[in-house]
């Protein structure tokens, strides 16, 4: 259903067996822990803390250490968060627990502790070195995304770009950074189907480099199909009719 990176390791949220197993850099399993039958998206902490969200079920994000014993578990108030089954995904901001809002806005719900926190909202995803939140549209008929980069520190928009992608464009399906702040932007389409990614430069977002990947051509439903680790290597799920092969990609 969903995946993330923690250092070379990779956690996979098996929904099917209602666990989360941990494979090493080779593809060695390393271990599994618990996780319920409706949990659908994954976020791991720098400090090894993994939060587990549950959105149709519990209405909670779990908080879990590395080896899968309970630190806490941060409810999903309508008030900060609106209709809990329209969350698109779980996100730790340092030691802040944010869950978001249809494609839109992340709301703060607490700490990797388990401890409450007051409201806050960040207007886009944040990077992984802290600097910028990035927001994507796409407008399909034309296949360009626009993207906003505001800058954290300064509290303003650094940049707004339009990236041109292969038609016809589906959706967004990547848009995630790496240490140096590299911005992974992939959007589904073309002929034939693929996930279109460019690698954005993070001062301007002009593009440093593309490159093109499968997708799945199953019906089975994920939550998260990409993520980037913080050297910039992509890493892609693809689900076929004997399970489902984890791949990796970097940009030229």
């Amino acid at each position: 259903m969903s995946f993330a990176r923690a250092g070379d390791d990779l956690l996979v949220l098996d929904q099917v067996n209602a666990r989360v197993a941990r494979y090493d850099a080779k593809g060695n399993l390393r271990g599994t822990f618990d996780a319920t039958e409706t949990t659908q998206d994954i976020a791991v902490a720098k400090d090894g803390t993994v939060a587990l969200l549950d959105r149709l079920v519990d209405k909670t994000v779990r908080l879990v250490d590395k080896d899968g014993r309970a630190i806490g578990t941060l409810p999903l108030p309508e008030d900060r968060v609106g209709d809990p089954g329209l969350v698109t995904g779980v996100f730790v901001d340092g030691k802040d627990v944010y869950v978001e809002k249809e494609h839109g806005a992340l709301a703060r719900i607490g700490s990797v502790d388990g401890s409450p926190a007051e409201p806050a909202l960040l207007t886009g995803r944040p990077s992984k070195d802290g600097a910028l939140l990035l927001m994507a549209t796409l407008s399909p008929p034309e296949a360009v995304v626009t993207l906003n980069a505001f800058d954290r520190k300064l509290g303003s928009l650094r940049f707004a770009r339009a990236i041109q992608f292969p038609r016809p464009a589906r959706q967004v399906t990547l848009l995630d950074t790496d240490m140096r702040g590299t911005i992974y932007l992939g959007v589904l389409g073309g002929s034939p189907q693929m996930v279109q990614i460019a690698c954005l430069d993070p001062g301007d977002g002009h593009a440093i480099g593309r490159v093109a990947v499968p997708t799945s051509d199953t019906p089975e439903e994920s939550f998260r199909d990409f993520s980037v680790g913080d050297d910039g290597t992509i890493v892609l799920a693809l689900r076929t009719e004997d399970g489902v092969e984890y791949r990796s990609a970097r940009c030229p």
